[in-house]
């Protein structure tokens, strides 16, 4: 898993790359922890190069996104594969998390 970050605007964009899983959930908590800790509680996770998420790589989500709402932030998902979007259906997600389309995206937090 490779992740890289960029600040917009009071925005972070954190962009992955690879798996999201057992083996590398707790870097995504370790990277987000350590932009909390800098002031930072609104993220976006672009989800545009993910390949795989597991059941600790959803759990971690949901994790971190419980933990950005009580510092009253704001924690989105976004460019999500088909594949991953029908886990995150079937396990019944997708109400859960908040999305942002792929054209608002490209248009309010470019490369």
């Amino acid at each position: 898993m490779a992740f890289h970050h960029r600040e917009s605007g009071n925005v972070t964009v954190i962009d992955l790359n690879g798996t999201l899983d057992i083996y590398t959930a707790t870097d995504l908590k370790t990277l987000i922890d350590a932009l909390s800790s800098n002031g930072k509680v609104n993220f976006i996770i672009n989800m545009d190069k993910l390949s795989y998420i597991d059941s600790s790589g959803i759990g971690m989500l949901i994790k971190l996104m419980n933990q950005t709402k009580e510092k009253k932030g704001k924690f989105f998902l976004t460019k999500m594969k088909p594949p991953l979007e029908k886990v995150f259906k079937v396990a019944g997600l997708s109400s859960y998390f908040q999305f942002i389309g792929e054209k608002e995206f490209a248009e309010q937090y470019p490369n």
